[in-house]
């Protein structure tokens, strides 16, 4: 991604934490840049947005996303015009016919004809691609006016997996009738066909992201067998893990019958490996409808879960109950290990959103995951593993939050009549809030040095000087727009903790 495309991402992430408009000042310290800058973004995004202005403006008030078409437009995988495909969208496409077809070699005229483009712009895109390539251990050939790529069939299908975009869609739903995504029609039906017998056969359900995870699997499985019918591994897989997974009879028969209808499906034969790849993105799937028991968690798991919960209560500042979370926080670590060890790699869509609602843990998820990488000896965690397991914290954070009531003073200029209307009003409206006491501003200040843990003060008249961070000015009659305001402050504060 361009640093552009990076900015202006920043600036919808941004928005959409934000329901009221946001002012251009704001933005621009966000990005680090000018008011100018955030003015030509934000008319980017709205010139390339494909369903009228995805961002509000208002004179005086700033910008605002138009939060339904944002997240409209992030489920369908429409968010930018298709008339012209961008640098680094022409590079994908190309490379992704490459790596489908590698090792053989296609005619450049070929690969570029519908591009409309130059010498010099595709000894650019070769130069770009042999570095993405590089980092999965393949190599872009030039002979005679071809490219090829070429490499192991395990690295060849890591980087499709990554390269084609319609692993990247949120609802797999979309894939039956999303036109916009390059796919093969008729492979998407059978593939979703798979996945139906997977989960009658194991009487489960394949949640997003495994879901997605697994289709992709497939999806590239008939890719390349068209393309090259007498694909060569040199992966192999031992004695003892194809007694393991043998051992495992009702995902090992699962993976064998998939692959088994794909054969008839291609009319061709399969390599007996494919069997083991496909029990392997099995294993490594979180499946709804066969919770784990404690005693059917290995020794690695329970320690690593122990490691997380004992680690992230530290770094929280927080006691979190084991009982709470280590069941269900261990039967993601569990597909999670396995996924590390086979170089199993789960998108996570959600993972910009992620970082910026939950930044502060994400963080210490980050710093945690690389502890137990270190002691445990597994491969490096990726941030789209942390950013799922962040989701764990957050859930008994916010938990947490809305157990702790927030401590606040009411007072008026008296401390007696409208102030204790206003108490009974407030009570009956919010049972979030715990009021301490009724005070007379003349008294404020005595009565913060005595309640110094107060996040709150209603007030039916303004203070001038020092107040707590939280200050609001209300009625006593407490009227709708002093509840929705009062409303606004609250979920601040909860924010804030």
């Amino acid at each position: 991604m361009s640093q552009k495309e990076n900015r202006e991402q920043k600036i919808l992430m941004f928005l959409s934490k934000n329901e009221d408009y946001v002012t251009s000042e704001s933005l621009a310290d966000l990005l680090s840049t000018s008011q100018k800058t955030i003015y030509r973004l934000i008319k980017k995004i709205n010139d390339d947005f494909d369903n009228g202005l995805l961002i509000l403006s208002e004179k005086g008030r700033g910008y605002k996303l138009d939060y339904e078409k944002y997240i409209k437009s992030r489920k369908g995988n429409l968010k930018y015009k298709d008339q012209d495909f961008s640098p680094e969208e022409r590079r994908n496409r190309v490379m992704e016919e490459l790596l489908l077809s590698s090792p053989k070699p296609i005619n450049i005229f070929k690969l570029y004809n519908s591009y409309y483009v130059g010498d010099s712009v595709i000894f650019t895109d070769e130069q770009v691609m042999s570095e993405k390539l590089r980092k999965y251990n393949l190599v872009l050939e030039r002979k005679n006016r071809t490219l090829s790529i070429i490499g192991d069939e395990v690295n060849i299908r890591k980087a499709v997996k990554d390269s084609i975009e319609i692993f990247n869609v949120i609802d797999i739903d979309d894939l039956k009738s999303n036109e916009s995504l390059n796919f093969n029609r008729y492979d998407v039906l059978f593939i979703l066909d798979q996945l139906r017998n997977i989960e009658r056969e194991l009487d489960i359900t394949i949640p997003y992201p495994y879901n997605v995870n697994i289709f992709s699997h497939l999806y590239i499985i008939l890719s390349r067998s068209r393309k090259q019918p007498s694909l060569l591994y040199t992966d192999t897989v031992s004695d003892e893990e194809l007694k393991t997974m043998k051992n495992d009879l009702n995902l090992y028969q699962a993976a064998s019958s998939t692959i088994n209808h794909i054969e008839k499906y291609l009319n061709q034969s399969l390599p007996e490996i494919e069997v083991y790849f496909l029990y392997q993105y099995l294993v490594s799937s979180r499946m709804q409808g066969t919770i784990n028991t404690g005693t059917a968690l290995s020794p690695e798991v329970i320690k690593v879960t122990e490691k997380y919960i004992s680690e992230m209560s530290i770094r929280l500042g927080i006691h979190i109950d084991t009982q709470s979370i280590f069941l269900d926080l261990a039967n993601h670590i569990k597909p999670m290990l396995n996924r590390l060890e086979h170089n199993i790699r789960v998108n996570n869509s959600l993972l910009d959103q992620i970082k910026v609602t939950y930044e502060q843990i994400f963080l210490h998820v980050k710093e945690v995951s690389d502890s137990v990488s270190r002691q445990f000896g597994l491969k490096e965690i990726n941030d789209d593993e942390n950013g799922f397991v962040t989701l764990y914290f957050a859930k008994i954070i916010e938990t947490t939050q809305f157990q702790q009531p927030i401590k606040t003073l009411i007072m008026c200029t008296t401390g007696i009549g409208t102030s204790e209307l206003l108490k009974a009003k407030v009570s009956k409206k919010f049972s979030e809030l715990e009021i301490v006491d009724v005070v007379s501003t003349r008294d404020l200040n005595m009565f913060i040095d005595r309640y110094s843990d107060v996040e709150l003060v209603l007030s039916t008249i303004h203070i001038d000087g020092a107040v707590p961070k939280h200050f609001l000015l209300v009625s006593a009659m407490f009227t709708n727009d002093d509840q929705r305001r009062l409303q606004k402050v609250i979920e601040a504060i909860y924010h804030e903790r």
